[in-house]
Formats: structure tokens, C-alpha cells, sequence
């Protein structure tokens, strides 16, 4: 566990918001996406500031005409120097803060009128929170923050969760990578309470012991959790193929739902470790494990003439920005073509891309071109996403990430 100092707080908010705000103005010439509703500002699209502002305040969003575009926070470190968070000249002070993490909370609710044993409680510009993100697993809460602003303000919103939610443990998963991209360190700590792993949760049935100091994201891909159970469905008397496993899920809701056989195949010895472990915990021994490089192990099991019935992919991003879409979209093509020639007539292939720079139609063209290199047809039959509790903003596509499609090779 690693801890560095937050950055320092902000200035107090201003006496008289419309007077006192700190103004962005944008050039006149340009797009801007934020005129179609999109909440971010570039760099290369501000013609001045007028105020006093340093990272982490927040300021108001002027057109070239000076029109208000909205409220947002700051920082001059991030290609993304503004980020709305509301239309109006808004403090981003505690009642704010307080109104619209309860908002959030409220919207879930109306997903689940009953709260499950994990959830997202709070998804960053989903919610109108840009940086924010807080999972809760039974009555502990994880939360990040991945932006200037939100990062001096965690105090705060330790505070309000702790009013609203009254957890036992607040912990802090400062540790994503993106961070660094605001000029903030990477840190974990616990905030609230005491935390001593494993964390046991059911979900679906399945019983994991989590540990939500060192697991993946937050400690569970929250973000699948149906998908687990929808692919499940399909297992029933098929020999099934988890690629990039993880933690299991995917193979253990298919063996718990009557999979004929599973093989899982991931490449970090920890996660295949703790797979196992999930595996005999829930006393399903219908399933192996490989720990091993999924490109290789593809070609391997092709020279071995296996077969299977329910292939799942479900890698993680290969590309982390745009200059990388290429080179990734060579990686895709290059395993699905591998699953592919794995996969027998009548078979099923679940494939997930979790990357926002590749778009769902150069996905499926990626995946048409792995079909017909392999020469087989491939009919749809479901198209996935992540789950509701991440809400899609519909004018800005880089809140839908996850991409899933179920595929039946004819």
C-alpha cells in the first residue's frame, strides 16, 4: 500500500458566482463538441481566460459570443483542460457535491429498488461528476478520484458519503493510471475504518472473496456482472473457452449453468490463482485452468485440433489513445481469427472490447475481416453492453466503452 499527499485544497468558493467567476471563453473558429453537449474542453480550443484560476478551481465556459456554456472544473496539466459539470454558474461546494451524489444514489435505486450486494453508486460524467467514481460492495465503499478538482475535494466527499451511506470502511483506489495524465500520484489507503481482506460477496450465486485494496479496478469488473449471467444462459452442454479469465467469472457462471467443460486461460499467475481458488470454493470442478499467454495458447490448442462450442474473449484494452488504434485493432483481428478456427459449426463466440478509441463500427468491421480470413459466417445474436449502474451519455460516446457481441458461427 502506497499513500502521497493530496494536492492542496481549493480556494473558497467565490461571494458572488456571477460576478466572480473565473471565465473560459472559446475561440471563435473551431468545433467544439461542447456546443452539441459533450462536457470537455481541449486546450488547443480556449481563446482566453479572464480570472484568476488554478488547477483544480472551477470556473465558467463562455462561447465566443459570450454565451454560457456551463460550470466546470480545471486544469491546465490535462489535455482536457475543462470539464462541465453543470450548465449553470454552479459552486462546485458541498451542496452541490451533497445534491447530486444523492442524485446518483436515487438513480440506482430506480434500477434496483433493492441494493445489491455490489454496485456503482457514482460514475463520473455519467453522473455529472467528472472524475468521481464510488462502488459499493455490501456496506464498504471504494472510491476514486481520477481529476484535480475532485482529488483536493475527497475529504469533502468522504464526508458526504459517510452522511449518506454510513459505510464501515471508505477506501481509497487512487492507483489508475490516468491519474497521472492530471498530474496527481498514484496512492491506495484505507479513509474510513479498517480493512483486513478478503471481502466474501455473492454474486449470482457465486462466492468470491474479494480484496478491494489490490483487486482489478475496484476489485470486481462491476461493469460485466450481467454479461456474466447472460453468457451463462448459453453454456448449457457446450465445451467452453474462457480467453483473458481473470478472476473466473465468465467460466464459473458457465460451469455453475451446466457447461459440458470449461477452460480458462489467462496469463497473470495471480488471477489464474485466485480463479481456482473461486472454482473450488463453489464447488465447480467441471473447469480448468492454463496459465499461459492467450496468443499462444490459441495456436497451441489449433495444432492439437481442439474444438469448442462457447468461446469467450474478453481481453483488456489495447489501446490507451488514438495513435493506438491501429496496432490494436491488428491484436483483435489476430485473436478472434485464432478463436475462431477453435470454434465449432453451430458454436458461440462472446467477444468484448472495453476500449472507448474503438469505435463499435470499426469493431464489427475488425471482426467481419477475422470471419472471412477464417471463412465462416457469423450471424448475431445479442449485442452487449456494460452494465446500467454505468450509465450511457448519449452525446458523449466515451461513457459507452464496452462494446459485447453474441455471435453464432454457421
Amino acid at each position: 500500500m502506497t499513500s502521497q499527499p493530496t494536492p492542496p485544497s481549493p480556494n473558497p468558493s467565490p461571494s458572488s458566482p456571477s460576478s466572480s467567476f473565473p471565465k473560459l471563453f472559446l475561440r471563435k473558429s473551431g468545433t467544439h463538441r461542447i456546443y452539441e453537449g459533450h462536457p470537455w474542453v481541449f486546450q488547443n480550443e480556449i481563446d482566453r481566460i479572464e480570472g484568476n484560476v488554478k488547477n483544480g478551481d472551477y470556473l465558467a465556459a463562455y462561447d465566443s459570443r459570450g454565451q454560457l456554456l456551463g460550470s466546470g472544473i480545471y486544469n491546465n496539466q490535462s489535455r482536457i483542460v475543462f470539464r462541465r459539470y453543470s450548465r449553470e454558474l454552479q459552486a462546485l461546494d458541498r451542496s452541490f457535491l451533497t445534491t447530486t451524489i444523492r442524485k446518483a444514489i436515487q438513480y440506482r435505486r430506480t434500477l434496483q429498488p433493492t441494493p445489491p450486494p455490489a454496485e456503482r453508486l457514482v460514475w463520473s460524467e455519467s453522473d455529472s461528476l467528472p472524475g468521481l467514481v464510488v462502488d459499493r460492495y455490501h456496506d464498504h465503499l471504494v472510491i476514486q478520484t481520477l481529476t484535480f478538482a475532485f482529488a483536493q475535494r475527497q475529504p469533502l466527499i468522504i464526508e458526504i458519503l459517510t452522511e449518506l451511506l454510513s459505510p464501515t470502511c471508505i477506501i481509497i483506489r487512487n492507483d489508475a493510471p490516468v491519474r497521472q495524465r492530471e498530474g496527481l500520484p498514484l496512492e491506495k489507503s484505507v479513509a474510513l475504518g479498517t480493512y483486513t481482506p478478503p471481502t466474501p460477496i455473492s454474486l449470482h450465486g457465486i462466492e468470491y472473496h474479494l480484496n478491494l485494496l489490490e483487486g482489478q479496478k475496484t476489485g470486481f469488473y462491476l461493469d460485466q456482472l450481467h454479461n456474466y449471467l447472460t453468457i451463462a444462459q448459453h453454456a448449457k452442454d457446450r465445451r467452453v473457452l474462457d480467453c483473458f479469465c481473470n478472476q473466473g467469472s465468465f467460466g464459473l457462471h458457465a460451469a455453475q449453468h451446466g457447461a459440458r467443460s470449461v477452460h480458462a486461460i489467462d496469463q497473470s499467475e495471480e488471477a489464474i490463482a485466485l480463479a481456482r481458488t473461486n472454482a473450488n470454493r463453489n464447488n465447480l470442478f467441471n473447469i480448468s485452468f492454463e496459465n499461459a499467454n492467450v496468443f499462444d495458447a490459441l495456436s497451441t490448442q489449433e495444432n492439437e485440433k481442439k474444438q469448442y462450442d462457447l468461446i469467450i474473449l474478453d481481453p483488456p484494452s489495447f489501446t490507451r489513445n488514438t495513435d493506438q488504434i491501429q496496432s490494436a485493432l491488428r491484436g483483435y483481428h489476430e485473436i478472434h481469427r485464432r478463436a475462431l478456427r477453435l470454434l465449432a459449426p453451430g458454436g458461440l463466440l462472446a467477444t468484448f472490447c472495453c476500449s472507448h478509441n474503438i469505435t463499435a463500427e470499426l469493431w464489427e468491421k475488425m471482426i467481419n475481416r477475422a470471419a472471412a480470413s477464417t471463412r465462416c459466417q457469423l450471424r448475431l445474436r445479442l449485442r452487449l453492453t456494460q452494465a446500467s449502474d454505468h450509465p450511457i451519455l448519449i452525446n458523449v460516446p466515451e461513457t459507452e466503452y464496452l462494446k459485447g457481441l453474441l455471435l453464432e458461427k454457421l
